[in-house]
């Protein structure tokens, strides 16, 4: 029992000497390097690997090694270090300012070994503001005792440390009459493992001599300063007791509390996993006196038994700017929601270590985060065989996620047995918790994940396995089909393309295409590739040899015809692709896509950037040239002379017969037809657009025939066309063809972008038909869409129509509104007013 409590003490040392945060096999030759430079004595490697519990311990430690740990560890900070010891008989009292100096002393020591042990540099950590306001209710309140309370990983102990910071230590604190003594919870076990009473303890810490009342003494000082007496315990998870052992530190604890009465000078701040609470407040729930004497908090939340709340977005915002300040910024929505929980903060910051530029818009930063969390707590601790084994069979007991994400507590009755302490070490590690339930008025105890994502991470090893590890099509089709209305059904299919791209079976990949998912998952799926090889590409050099291996950007390519330009996921993947692409082909693609994009966006600086890096491509492999489409829309909207070209010609000529190439569709003439509509745009005139439609579905009847996302799409650009030149009964049939086509998205497939181009064409259809309150509707609908999207070429062509029909409702306050509006867009994205003379004539995309 003696060496236990030393090597305990020693452990918990070496880790604040070294600066180690969470200590790894590594580590440990490097403190056996250190000891061996200071001392100039031997403690191998494999010993230390055994006192942190990474090799089995056959005997027991030596008392060479026990003493040259304590000689190490001593040398520096055992004037700082206060074990718990008993104080002798004949000590005597001490006056108020020493023992205020004392608790001062203990509690520095306590916040060095906090901040020195955090995850993340201590000053990226910021004060939780709910804690603030919660403590100093609890000071103020005539309530004895207080704990934060929550699942491993929500940081309560450096929540804790930034209370005692901000209200006692630093010299701004708000309670300077107050003391606070900060204390680890195994300073109250002794050598032999026994408990003397919580204030004799206190006493014996404190110097006060043992026959003195400590209530009385603290009582007494502060009833002229009004000030408090503030003891924080903090560690009850970092103790390893036997469960009556255990008890007895409840026992001792709740004895002191019991006597402190009506005191309220004294008061005791805890922090607690919600195992550990359950564990203490099943000891104190039967005491009326004990539960009126508890402050709960204002966020506890019995069901999930933590008051300790997810970090708000305004904290995320300022932890991040503390590590990057350009990173905030760049911050995705989706995975700042993850961080809110502040144990993927630490994960994030160590992510960021290792790749600075990580910062990707889907979940793949996610999934990396849920990925280490799953390292940290099952794979590299206590019992992980025995864990593995026993969330395999978690898994099999929910019919592999059909029937639930919880299993009754009696179906697993032989593996709690088998897998006891691995249970035990889940539960209080916060994988997994237990919750009651009552069935036909009977109370029943579940097993389920605290966190959804680790019950989906595990799922998706399980029906890896059920599959033999063969990812074909019959394993994507099963998800799709078994999981159809869960929304586990698309979390696994990004676990499963992070597999794939992990062990570079790329040609797996090529089934995703095959699902018959709707645009949106298409277009988000595509993303998260593009991110994953990207990623994947920064330590796996055959990265871009796999790529050319298996053609996975033939087929990826293949999927860009829809122009879903409304999708920021489509334009992010194509950003990424290009810089994984492993052909001037495939490159010269990727870029022509991006320049469709600036072109809408009417960025000069972007459009000539674009025309730099398209001219190393070779143009007969294109129907309309990009480069030479490109430069000619550049002279236009700078307002440049033009040179004359054979391109040129053929637009003004008004006759689309050029794009008769006699080639087989994909999406590279599918572009090609994109840079002829824009030049019509530009050069043209809306019945030129029109007959370029035409054309190309007559070169092309079979994509029309089909209903294609891109054939909709050229109907779409062709009814936004005949709606401002040719009003009449075949628009409106156009138009409600394209309707119905929209409507029925279960037989066709249809984009965003598509659908506001159609938008467009019914607010100028409206206008026509003198429904001008609804068309009002409509151009305002479709001008926030491609705001947000940056198609101010589309944005400009709404404004116009705009400002047109309050001019024909005579409403001029409101036209002068919404020019001086268009005014400042085109200011704020530095648009040339040339620009306004075209638009007025320009009618598509």
């Amino acid at each position: 029992m003696d060496d236990e409590f030393i090597l305990e003490g020693l452990k918990n040392l070496i880790l604040v000497k070294t600066g180690i945060k969470t200590i790894t096999p590594a580590d440990c030759k490097r403190i056996s390097i250190e000891i061996s430079k200071n001392l100039n004595k031997n403690v191998s490697e494999t010993t230390i690997k055994r006192l942190f519990g990474f090799a089995v311990a056959k005997h027991n430690f030596s008392k060479f090694t026990i003493t040259t740990l304590s000689e190490y560890v001593n040398r520096e900070s055992s004037g700082n270090w206060i074990p718990p010891t008993t104080v002798p008989m004949d000590m005597s009292s001490l006056n108020w300012t020493t023992i205020r100096t004392r608790a001062s002393r203990i509690s520095d020591f306590t916040l060095r070994g906090i901040k020195n042990r955090s995850g993340m540099p201590y000053h990226m950590t910021v004060s939780r503001k709910f804690a603030e306001h919660d403590f100093d209710d609890f000071l103020k309140s005539k309530y004895n005792f207080n704990a934060f309370i929550s699942q491993p990983g929500y940081g309560k102990t450096i929540l804790m440390s930034h209370l005692a910071d901000k209200f006692f230590t630093t010299e701004t604190g708000s309670n300077k009459d107050s003391t606070l003594l900060f204390l680890q919870a195994s300073t109250f076990i002794n050598k032999e493992h026994t408990f003397i009473s919580f204030e004799d303890q206190l006493k014996s810490l404190l110097g006060i001599h043992p026959k003195e009342n400590l209530i009385g003494y603290i009582d007494n000082n502060y009833k002229a300063t009004k000030g408090k007496f503030v003891i924080f315990l903090d560690g009850f998870s970092d103790i390893t007791l036997k469960r009556d052992l255990k008890k007895q530190l409840f026992e001792s604890i709740i004895n002191f509390i019991c006597t402190l009465e009506n005191v309220e000078t004294i008061k005791m701040v805890m922090s607690m996993r919600s195992t550990t609470w359950t564990r203490f407040h099943e000891m104190i729930r039967h005491s009326a006196y004990l539960k009126s004497k508890w402050f709960p908090g204002n966020y506890f939340n019995p069901s999930e038994i933590s008051n300790v709340p997810e970090l708000t977005e305004k904290e995320i915002d300022m932890i991040i700017s503390k590590m990057n300040h350009s990173a905030m910024q760049e911050l995705s929505p989706k995975l700042k929601a993850q961080l809110k929980f502040p144990f993927h903060i630490q994960l994030y910051y160590q992510l960021k270590e290792e790749e600075p530029q990580i910062n990707y818009s889907t979940n793949i930063t996610f999934h990396e985060l849920i990925s280490r969390f799953i390292q940290e707590n099952i794979y590299r601790s206590n019992y992980y065989t025995e864990k593995i084994l026993f969330l395999k069979k978690l898994i099999q007991l929910t019919n592999y996620g059909k029937m639930s994400d919880s299993v009754p507590k009696d179906n697993l009755i032989s593996e709690l047995s088998a897998f006891k302490n691995a249970y035990m070490e889940l539960l209080s590690d916060g994988i997994l918790m237990e919750e009651k339930r009552f069935e036909d008025f009977h109370p029943r105890e579940f097993v389920r994940f605290i966190h959804p994502h680790i019950f989906e991470y595990f799922l998706f090893i399980e029906l890896l396995e059920k599959f033999h590890l063969q990812v074909d099509f019959d394993f994507f089709a099963y998800i799709q089909s078994a999981f159809e209305c869960s929304n586990i059904r698309f979390q696994l299919l990004q676990w499963t393309i992070r597999f794939i791209v992990r062990i570079g079976d790329f040609k797996s990949l090529k089934h995703i295409f095959q699902l018959g998912l709707d645009q949106f998952e298409l277009n988000y799926l595509i993303l998260f590739i593009a991110e994953n090889l990207k990623y994947r590409s920064k330590y796996s050099p055959d990265t871009i040899r796999l790529l050319k291996e298996h053609e996975l950007h033939e087929v990826i390519i293949a999927e860009l015809i829809n122009f879903d330009l409304v999708d920021s996921s489509y334009k992010e993947s194509i950003t990424l692709l290009a810089d994984v692409s492993d052909s001037v082909e495939h490159r010269s693609i990727y870029i022509a896509l991006l320049t469709v994009l600036d072109i809408l966006s009417l960025d000069e600086d972007k459009i000539t950037a674009r025309i730099a890096e398209l001219k190393s491509f070779h143009p007969t492999q294109w129907v309309v040239n990009p480069h030479e489409a490109t430069k000619l829309i550049y002279a236009k909207l700078s307002n440049k002379p033009v040179e004359r070209s054979q391109l040129l010609i053929d637009i003004q000529s008004l006759n689309p017969e050029f794009l008769n190439h006699g080639r087989a569709f994909n999406t590279q003439t599918g572009i090609s037809y994109l840079f002829a509509i824009l030049l019509s745009s530009f050069y043209g005139n809306q019945e030129f657009t029109v007959n370029i439609v035409k054309t190309i579905a007559q070169i092309h009847p079979y994509v029309f025939s089909k209903r294609s996302p891109f054939s909709i799409f050229m109907l779409s650009i062709m009814g936004v066309c005949k709606a401002q030149f040719a009003p009449g009964q075949k628009t409106d049939q156009l138009e409600n063809i394209l309707f119905n086509l929209h409507q029925n998205k279960t037989r066709f497939k249809t984009t965003q972008y598509s659908f506001y181009i159609l938008k467009m064409m019914q607010a100028y259809q409206l206008q026509t038909n003198g429904n001008l309150t609804q068309a009002i509707q409509y151009c305002e609908e479709c001008i926030q869409v491609f705001k947000r999207n940056q198609l101010n070429m589309n944005c400009l062509l709404m404004y116009n129509l705009l400002i047109s029909i309050y001019a024909e409702l005579n409403s001029y306050t409101k036209v002068n509104e919404f020019k001086y509006e268009r005014l400042c867009f085109m200011e704020e994205r530095k648009i040339s007013n040339q620009i306004l003379a075209l638009t007025k004539e320009t009618k598509s995309c």
